[in-house]
């Protein structure tokens, strides 16, 4: 097929899908005052790829050339927008099915630095019990440097058959050296609210991890469902944990703030260029279950999207005490626009673009801004060596084996061991436990056991604290565990305390 031929083919493609997504997006595109200067640069496009074509030193794949310069084309608007081979539009298609087999994170390649990222950690998964968190590089997977990577690409390399394993070499700030974790595949299935308790005699906590509606659950639901048991058990107070929550469908975002504002209160509003998208406003449906009671969203810098849209709404409706961190300011739209029809090829690639951004009730642009809490909490500090511990797996291999060892006896039998912590002291021990760099490591007395030792014991009530974590998770499951390990958590305190 003739160069020229798939130019045409594939800037027809653009065009087509774009008329097919909204005639009127279309009409009104060609129809704007810079209209003739945007044909022009489409010549100028033309030229140059034609120069191209016959002046190279080499011959060029029409194709690779083409869509490198789509893929150039947007990646001076925005994150969100991209090109999308086959493969990857494919991909995108698959991953809103809701369970697929993999790690259970959330990966992209960042921008600012052109490093493959972690960008969520889901609760409950392989990645999140092996010790990954949001923000690590992955510099590796499975020995092969990540170096020039795309996302499609790290996707495809991690995800495999339940049960199979993975090597990932991660760097971490404030980690000198590299990290590197190896765990195995499981069937990936997210709960948007995968635990709730009383944390104190009339306050309930719900988790919200994050948004979702499919045939089999809906997060406004399942929180409904959750906070009624809660009251049912004497809860007067709640507290909304949105920490770490990505988003998801802006309708359930709509349906839980309508647990608590008032019928025809504004929750989001969206503005955009195209008449489709220029201003779409959403309103509170019905009457709220959840009139007077009083309560605290918890957000942090990992918050995105549609909980950020919630929390918006809740705080602009002073309905709510926001506290935690400014939140990740991810709330724009995005429309797919499948672009196989004009391409000849099947299937074919698609294009992701941004088409409007989200405002909260009072007019605050969310997208780049974020949501600043009323009260601000300080990250929790996690003990340098309690992080490597846990970045090195220890507390959950110690935990297995423990379990392995006394059975479902072994939560009673680890609380009640006044030795439990010397024993796993002795267990890190065995295992030469790596604390400080190599180089510097050999300049210490026997590799400077003694201090990691030192170092572990100061840390005593914080290693307990994991280690008992990890043992209930082995006799009870990851929501049991979850909700012990937040029972301990300072900004849940500072909640119910702000609740008092």
């Amino acid at each position: 097929m003739k160069f020229t031929r798939i130019l045409r083919l594939i800037y027809t493609a653009l065009v087509l899908a774009a008329f097919a997504a909204s005639p009127a997006i279309f009409s009104r595109a060609w129809a704007d005052d810079n209209a003739q200067d945007f044909v022009r640069e489409i010549q100028l496009f033309d030229t140059v790829a034609n120069y191209v074509r016959l002046s190279y030193v080499k011959d060029v794949d029409a194709q690779q050339l083409v869509q490198d310069a789509i893929r150039g084309m947007l990646s001076g608007l925005d994150e969100h927008t991209a090109f999308l081979d086959a493969d990857d539009f494919r991909l995108l298609i698959n991953d809103t099915e809701g369970a697929f087999g993999g790690l259970g994170i959330e990966i992209a390649v960042t921008p600012e630095d052109q490093m493959l990222t972690v960008m969520n950690v889901l609760e409950g998964t392989p990645a999140e019990r092996a010790g990954l968190r949001a923000r690590d590089k992955i510099i590796e997977i499975d020995g092969e440097t990540t170096k020039g990577i795309t996302t499609r690409e790290a996707l495809l390399k991690m995800r495999g058959e339940p049960g199979t394993d993975i090597e990932v070499g991660i760097a971490r700030k404030d980690y000198a050296e590299k990290l590197d974790f190896t765990i195995t595949r499981e069937v990936i299935h997210v709960d948007s609210v995968p635990y709730y308790f009383m944390a104190t005699d009339d306050v309930g906590y719900v988790r919200v991890a994050n948004f979702a509606r499919d045939d089999e659950r809906s997060t406004s639901k399942d929180a409904d469902r959750a906070l009624a048991a809660l009251k049912e058990a004497g809860a007067k107070k709640f507290i909304i944990d949105m920490r770490g929550n990505p988003g998801g469908p802006l309708d359930e975002a709509v349906a839980l703030a309508g647990l608590f504002l008032k019928k025809d209160s504004l929750v989001v509003y969206t503005a955009g260029r195209s008449r489709r998208w220029e201003e779409r406003k959403y309103f509170v449906k019905g009457e709220p279950k959840y009139k007077k009671e009083p309560f605290v969203v918890l957000i942090d810098d990992s918050s995105a999207s549609a909980s950020e849209v919630f929390t918006g709404a809740l705080k602009d409706h002073k309905r709510a005490v926001v506290m935690g961190e400014k939140s990740y300011g991810k709330a724009s739209v995005q429309t797919l626009i499948p672009l196989a029809a004009a391409a000849d090829v099947a299937p074919g690639p698609g294009l992701k673009i941004t088409i409007a951004y989200y405002y909260s009730p009072d007019g605050h642009l969310i997208d780049g801004e974020g949501i600043e809490p009323e009260i601000k909490l300080e990250p929790e500090e996690i003990p340098l060596v309690v992080g490597k511990l846990f970045a090195l797996g220890y507390f959950r291999m110690f935990a297995e084996e423990y379990h392995d060892a006394h059975g479902s006896a072994a939560l009673a039998d680890f609380e009640a061991d006044a030795a439990a912590f010397d024993e796993f002291v002795a267990w890190v021990d065995e295992r030469g436990f790596d604390f400080y760099p190599e180089g510097y490591a050999e300049t210490l007395p026997d590799n400077g056991r003694e201090f990691y030792v030192a170092a572990i014991e100061k840390e005593r009530a914080a290693v307990m604290t994991m280690l008992t974590r990890e043992v209930l998770r082995e006799v009870a499951g990851d929501a049991e565990a979850y909700k012990y390990w937040r029972r301990h958590d300072p900004w849940l305190a500072d909640a119910v305390e702000e609740l008092s």
